[in-house]
């Protein structure tokens, strides 16, 4: 059976569509159970960005928006 740094390898050789649709698909098969609780530093960064959010320092997104910029990021949309 292959590793995980040689899956990590092979996976980061994929094209960026594939990537994200590997992310998906790795996603959809973890169970909430197992996931990771996030670590101290990005609960204080959420807490931050909620706050200034909140104070009106910053402004929000909706998730259409989100997910066309993330898209064009990856390379998914030209």
């Amino acid at each position: 059976m292959a590793t995980m740094n040689e899956i990590l390898t092979a996976a980061q050789s994929l094209p960026p569509s594939d990537r994200a649709q590997l992310i998906g698909a790795l996603w959809d098969k973890l169970a909430p159970t197992d996931w990771v609780p996030p670590d101290a530093k990005w609960i204080a960064e959420a807490n931050r960005r909620s706050g200034a959010y909140d104070a009106g320092e910053m402004s929000g997104a909706t998730w259409t928006e989100v997910r066309e910029r993330a898209r064009k990021k990856a390379g998914l949309d030209d």
